[in-house]
């Protein structure tokens, strides 16, 4: 067969397997489709000068038929376009961007645009956070995005102290997700920095934890270093406090106890004595230090928007008028209703004079034949 033109089309310098396509193509196609398409992404870097048919089928040790039909299932999966000669032979491909993808266009402005936006594609709106903060959207930064950060001092160094931290080279992920503290929310680089050593030392060796941090102050309004450590000591504070409470011993605060503490403060939005009330009252209820019948206390407070102390003595104070009524309702000192089925039986009149007459004959004729047999 003839060689095939290769057209590139918009893709960088390096080779990035998208994580749609293995979320959602690779699923529905078989291995051997799946080296094929593979062999094409490689070949973006390189390019390929003898490209043909019978190369792909030779290197994967296929039949030529099963090539074609692997290309012809991308291009109905719109992953690529093929051109035909004149005979419907393959002539030419071209890749295709996934449909998910975005490309950010900087202008000198500063303002990102976006070509999938320039073309009429909606774009998703960003997402407000439970504060009124508005948190933007993740966006997948394309090769050609992370390419034009290369000579951003700030980029190169955190993605330099990543490696570092990680002991590992960073993936398009992870690199995503420094662009996305660093261009989206518009962190500082050296806080950015501090949210990794503070992440990395609790043991969140991931830049998703990292970013999930991130994302966390950023919709607490918590934009630098010295705002982060005084949130922390918050949380320190309090935990010392529980502990109290709970007769625990003043420690680091586990994992575990440090989810419900965060979820106290900052989902459910209570005040320290708010918390402490509630921990009283699990020891006063459970004489345990149970975090988790904490969190069934100060659920059923939240779901009453209780704001204050005296919510909570409100609350109280209608648990025991309903807990009253309750009582009021119930049968006290009564005798129990007789059942629908019971019988009924006629009260009997006796003659007793009548009994007792039968009662000394009957003892008389006992007394007779107990003489008659000693005789």
């Amino acid at each position: 067969m003839s060689k095939l033109i290769f057209d590139r089309g918009n893709f960088a310098d390096f080779t990035s397997v998208s994580n749609i396509f293995i979320d959602e193509y690779m699923p529905k196609a078989n291995g051997e489709f799946i080296k094929i398409y593979l062999l094409l992404l490689r070949l973006v870097n390189t390019g390929c000068d003898d490209l043909s048919i019978s190369m792909i089928a030779d290197k994967f040790n296929m039949l030529e038929a099963d090539v074609v039909r692997g290309l012809k299932f991308w291009s109905k999966q719109h992953l690529l376009s093929l051109s035909l000669d004149l005979d419907g032979n393959i002539s030419g491909i071209k890749l295709e961007a996934l449909n998910s993808n975005r490309y950010i266009v900087r202008k000198f402005s500063g303002k990102p645009e976006t070509l999938a936006a320039a073309s009429g594609e909606v774009l998703p709106a960003a997402v407000p956070a439970t504060s009124g903060v508005i948190v933007p959207v993740k966006k997948r930064y394309s090769a050609r995005d992370i390419s034009s950060f290369s000579d951003n001092e700030n980029f190169s160094q955190l993605t330099f102290l990543a490696e570092t931290y990680l002991g590992k080279t960073l993936n398009t992920s992870d690199i995503n997700s420094i662009l996305y503290m660093l261009d989206d929310l518009k962190l500082d680089s050296g806080f950015i920095e501090y949210i990794m050593e503070t992440c990395i030392s609790s043991g969140k060796k991931s830049l998703s934890s990292i970013e999930k941090q991130a994302v966390d102050y950023f919709k607490r309004n918590i934009n630098n270093i010295e705002d982060a450590k005084a949130d922390a000591k918050l949380h320190m504070d309090i935990c010392q406090s529980i502990y109290k409470v709970f007769g625990l011993a003043p420690k680091n605060p586990l994992k575990k106890e440090m989810s419900y503490i965060t979820k106290w403060k900052d989902d459910f939005g209570f005040s320290d004595d708010i918390i402490i009330e509630a921990c009283e009252r699990t020891m006063e209820y459970t004489h345990t230090a149970s975090f988790p019948y904490a969190d069934k206390i100060l659920l059923d407070w939240s779901k009453n928007k209780v704001t204050s102390m005296d919510d909570i003595n409100k609350l109280d104070q209608l648990h025991a008028e309903d807990n009253q009524k309750k009582y009021n309702a119930k049968p006290h000192g009564k005798t129990a209703a007789r059942p629908k089925n019971a019988k009924k039986f006629e009260e009997r009149e006796y003659d007793h004079a009548a009994l007792e007459e039968q009662l000394r004959i009957s003892r008389d004729k006992k007394i007779r034949a107990m003489m008659s047999e000693d005789e």
